[in-house]
């Protein structure tokens, strides 16, 4: 979802002037009033930063593909036209499933198979606010090597917008390992199954198949 950063009058991103701290919002052009600074608006914005209203409140009907599950059947909830499992028909509460509190935490347990790294370059491309939580492993520390962002912390009501990107990555993988598996080819000389970027048999060296 793009962001035009150029925009005027400067919408309410809650910048602060970088000199006097007077708030920016609603300003004709990028110089503060108070103090005269002329400013690059782009250096302003961090990863945190809101620019946008969420594109998913957990309102929706029906369902978009957050990836949540019936807790009666265990069956997806995708699709469903009310608040009742389209399988089951219990009944289900999506914002009863929002984290409580104003940051929620972004791990492994949360994004499956989805690395973080990629999960913050699609949360960045979004223009979806989010802070890093840079940790260091054991070997981190021992070896002296720089530390690496284990975590993401964003804000609660951008929560059902990022299971929506967690579920999209995960298609997208999804498809890009069937895609694979189905590109594999046998080889003529062994019979073993090669990946289908390979150009010989890792087994034999045997030219693939033209």
């Amino acid at each position: 979802m793009d962001v035009d950063l150029q925009q005027l009058p400067i919408p309410d991103w809650g910048l602060l002037c970088p000199s006097c701290r007077y708030p920016l919002k609603g300003l004709p052009r990028h110089r503060c009033p108070e103090c005269g600074l002329q400013f690059d608006i782009n250096e302003l914005i961090r990863s945190w930063t809101r620019l946008r209203e969420p594109r998913f409140t957990g309102q929706e009907l029906p369902v978009p593909d957050f990836g949540l599950t019936c807790g009666t059947c265990g069956e997806p909830l995708t699709g469903a036209e009310s608040c009742a499992c389209p399988h089951c028909h219990a009944g289900f509460d999506l914002a009863a499933q929002q984290p409580p509190t104003p940051w929620f935490v972004l791990d492994r347990d949360l994004c499956g198979d989805v690395p973080i790294p990629t999960l913050q370059v699609l949360l960045a491309a979004e223009d979806l606010p989010h802070v890093p939580v840079k940790e260091k492993t054991l070997s981190e520390i021992y070896m002296g090597q720089s530390m690496t962002i284990t975590r993401l912390r964003v804000p609660t009501e951008f929560f059902f917008e990022t299971l929506w990107l967690i579920r999209h990555a995960q298609v997208e993988m999804e498809a890009a390992r069937t895609l694979g598996r189905a590109q594999r080819w046998p080889c003529g000389q062994c019979g073993e199954e090669n990946p289908g970027n390979f150009e010989l048999c890792w087994n034999c060296g045997e030219a693939r198949p033209s």
